[in-house]
């Protein structure tokens, strides 16, 4: 059995991960009818997550999200997160909120991301 911890990590992960293996981990995170939207804008499907994703990688070479904690209840779930670079430098922190498909996966993703401090 998966934790709502672990579910999290496993999506965080998939955005870094090799894009050969990135088609069989969306479908093992999300639910085929699944959407994300965050400032950017909002996507319907795993193809076009995908594609996003990897627009993602190609902007943010070695950039990795790291799950810091999760709540979970009632088909619902929120998660937060740093997204870290080189040398584990802490580049944008934020929460992600998801509807769970009956099955525990993730399937209406929303993303937040907290204020960038400026620099003195």
């Amino acid at each position: 059995m998966t934790t709502p911890h672990d579910l999290w990590t496993r999506y965080a992960g998939i955005w870094s991960a090799d894009p050969a293996t990135r088609a069989s981990e969306l479908q093992a995170c999300l639910h085929e009818d699944c959407s994300y939207s965050d400032v950017n804008g909002q996507l319907e499907g795993q193809a076009a997550l995908s594609a996003y994703m990897g627009g993602f990688q190609g902007a943010m070479p070695g950039a990795q999200f790291h799950i810091l904690s999760v709540a979970e209840h009632h088909g619902r779930s929120l998660s937060v997160w740093e997204l870290r670079g080189t040398g584990n430098a802490v580049l944008q922190s934020g929460k992600s909120f998801a509807a769970l498909s009956p099955d525990g996966r993730l399937q209406h993703i929303t993303g937040f991301f907290d204020p960038v401090a400026e620099a003195a």
